[in-house]
């Protein structure tokens, strides 16, 4: 065993009592919600969004200078998107309690915005939930700030709602430089191996125009069927105060028998030049992320041998992880995810009825 490998054991298996207690506490919340299980809700016919009645939200905080940047290329992609159709998409802004003066900008210049001015910052989920319940449309398409739209970028993200069981169309994703490595496209993807999922995103290499699967449609540049996303009851704040939000709600519509698709033909630009990152710092932001991971499988994956391979894989997941990002970032990240643990199990048992697909059938889709 090598030295780096030794110099981590202690710390595994110090979380090893925290890793049983997570256990049988899953375990029993399964035992006793088996029933659900059983008595699942009828899931009623979907019926087909009417594409004619989009609203466009942009969550901002403190992205004035960003704003100046993306909503002009909107305002291009909406005037562009009426002469082709005769409809008119609304836009909106959910300002999450800026301080940079993007409010008294969007109400100068933007006045055809409607900006829900919130009075702090309430994250990711909160923030697009409290802009989501003004929107009277059917679909809304979800972008970052930092997102520069392409002026033919909407058409492509609509037409796929023509089939009714479509929740979710996620756009083609570039770079500014070129030459970069796309490691964000849309086209996403995952596996569930060791005991962890492994999300990516696919190179696009195929040249049809017809929507493929996607693992999770990205928040920052999709179409959502709203009706759909306020059954699964909008982002769940659960992962406050940001990441893998998208990701739930999407692998809740896949088991809920409804698709998330890539529309290649829909085309964004990412600047990433967001906010989180600048503000909380890439500590902060990685433990988020690596907390949500865990939240999201005990909220998630319901299939018995795939949670107790989760369980027994523990282990190792806490050993790998520390050994690549450090042992005080995984046992923050894991004890912050257990501190919301009764919040996950809750959720966990709440959307058993609502499940007509399987975990297993769902990552068929994505060999």
């Amino acid at each position: 065993m090598s030295r780096t490998k030794l110099r981590v054991l202690p710390f595994v298996i110090a979380l090893l009592p925290v890793d049983i207690l997570l256990s049988v506490i899953v375990i029993v919340a399964d035992i006793v919600s088996f029933p659900l299980r059983i008595l699942r809700q009828k899931i009623s016919p979907a019926k087909s969004a009417d594409i004619s009645s989009v609203t466009i939200q942009i969550l901002n905080w403190d992205g004035l200078h960003l704003l100046k940047e993306c909503l002009p290329k909107l305002q291009e992609a909406v005037r562009h998107h009426f002469e082709q159709t005769g409809n008119q998409p609304a836009l909106q802004v959910v300002d999450n309690g800026s301080r940079d003066g993007s409010v008294e900008y969007l109400e100068t210049h933007f006045r055809e915005v409607r900006v829900i001015a919130l009075d702090r910052n309430y994250g990711y989920a909160i923030g697009n939930n409290k802009g989501l319940s003004h929107i009277r449309s059917e679909i809304v398409v979800l972008l970052n700030n930092d997102m520069l739209v392409d002026p033919k970028f909407l058409q492509p993200l609509l037409t796929p709602f023509a089939d009714p069981n479509v929740f979710a169309v996620a756009s083609q994703i570039f770079f500014e430089d070129k030459t970069r490595r796309r490691e964000e496209t849309g086209k996403t993807s995952g596996r569930f191996e060791g005991g962890f999922f492994r999300l990516w995103h696919d190179e696009p290499r195929n040249a049809s125009p017809v929507p493929s699967p996607v693992f999770w449609a990205g928040g920052g540049a999709c179409a959502v069927d709203l009706r759909k996303l306020r059954k699964i009851g909008g982002f769940d704040s659960l992962y406050h105060p940001f990441y893998v939000e998208d990701t739930d709600i999407s692998w809740q519509a896949w088991k809920r028998g409804w698709k998330c698709l890539f529309a290649p033909q829909s085309h964004v630009v990412h600047r990433h030049r967001g906010t989180s990152r600048p503000k909380f710092g890439d500590r902060f932001v990685d433990r988020m992320i690596r907390r949500n991971q865990f939240l999201f499988i005990w909220k998630n994956v319901t299939n018995t041998g795939m949670i107790l391979r989760h369980f027994a894989g523990l282990p190792r997941i806490h050993g790998s992880a520390m050994i690549q990002f450090g042992v005080q970032s995984e046992i923050l990240a894991f004890l912050g995810a257990m501190s919301r643990l009764p919040i996950a199990v809750w959720r966990r048992m709440e959307n058993l009825r609502s499940y007509a697909v399987s975990d297993r059938q769902v990552l068929k889709m994505f060999p």
